[in-house]
């Protein structure tokens, strides 16, 4: 089974199941699932996705649930535990390995204790609740908070020894001004985002924009995880197959055998 991975949030507005579908019969072994829903945590959606005969092999916690864990809001971040379990329950049965996150926000100056310390705690626990799992938490960088490899190590670092591992997002290297050969060399990532970028272009489709790709592979010597392709889904809005098949043929070509 080879580690090339296709992300479903590239799909939007398409139901999950059938984002997965199609990702697979593109060639993709293994997909990571964005979810759109909370029922896309559910023993139905698991059923469904379990016969499109997929791997997820990783989960972004979904970006239209990122208010139940970045929140300082005691009942909605119970609400945003019980779902985390849900998903992970999901996962297991689905093979996922990694579940994808974001830096907080730092709380205005004065309110840690209030705003900000309750969301680390949120973090933790899911760093935590993964390890139950057999999931890794992967910490993606950020043109905010964690633009430099140096910021995301220190970031993770503050967390102390949980299970808790760096990731790498190409295009978000390139919007904070940074270089993603440089970025990648600077540190190892558990988990991997490949997008392109050029100008103000971003989340292109791998090999559309100005990234050094070649630079990229060789920066990535001795990676053990998925190569996880993550473009905008305004790329992808028509000819959905088509353009699948050129992904993969594009990963294919850049990490032969893997």
């Amino acid at each position: 089974m080879s580690r090339y991975s296709f992300s479903t949030g590239a799909l939007y507005p398409l139901e999950s199941e059938d984002a997965l579908r199609r990702i697979k019969n593109a060639g993709f072994d293994n997909a990571e699932l964005m979810p759109q829903a909370l029922s896309d945590a559910s023993e139905a959606a698991t059923k469904k996705f379990e016969r499109t005969g997929i791997r997820i092999a990783s989960i972004h916690y979904p970006l239209a649930m990122f208010g139940m864990l970045y929140t300082a809001h005691r009942t909605m971040r119970d609400d945003g535990r019980r779902f985390t379990r849900e998903l992970l329950a999901m996962g297991r049965r689905m093979g996922t390995a990694v579940l994808v996150v974001h830096p907080h926000t730092p709380a205005v100056p004065g309110y840690e204790a209030l705003l900000e310390q309750p969301v680390i705690d949120n973090l933790r626990y899911l760093a935590d609740t993964c390890a139950d799992f057999g999931v890794t938490l992967a910490m993606e960088n950020s043109p905010k908070t964690c633009a430099t490899a140096e910021q995301l190590s220190a970031y993770v670092a503050s967390f102390g020894p949980i299970n808790m591992q760096p990731m790498v997002d190409t295009t978000e290297v390139c919007e904070a001004g940074g270089d993603p050969v440089a970025f990648l060399r600077a540190l190892r990532p558990c988990h991997l985002h490949l997008s392109d970028f050029a100008g103000e272009r971003k989340h292109l489709p791998a090999g559309e924009g100005a990234i050094d790709w070649a630079g990229v592979k060789a920066a990535l010597e001795g990676y053990t995880g998925f190569y996880t392709l993550e473009p905008a889904y305004r790329y992808y809005l028509e000819d959905i197959d088509a353009r699948l098949r050129r992904a993969y043929a594009f990963i294919a070509g850049l990490f032969p055998g893997a």
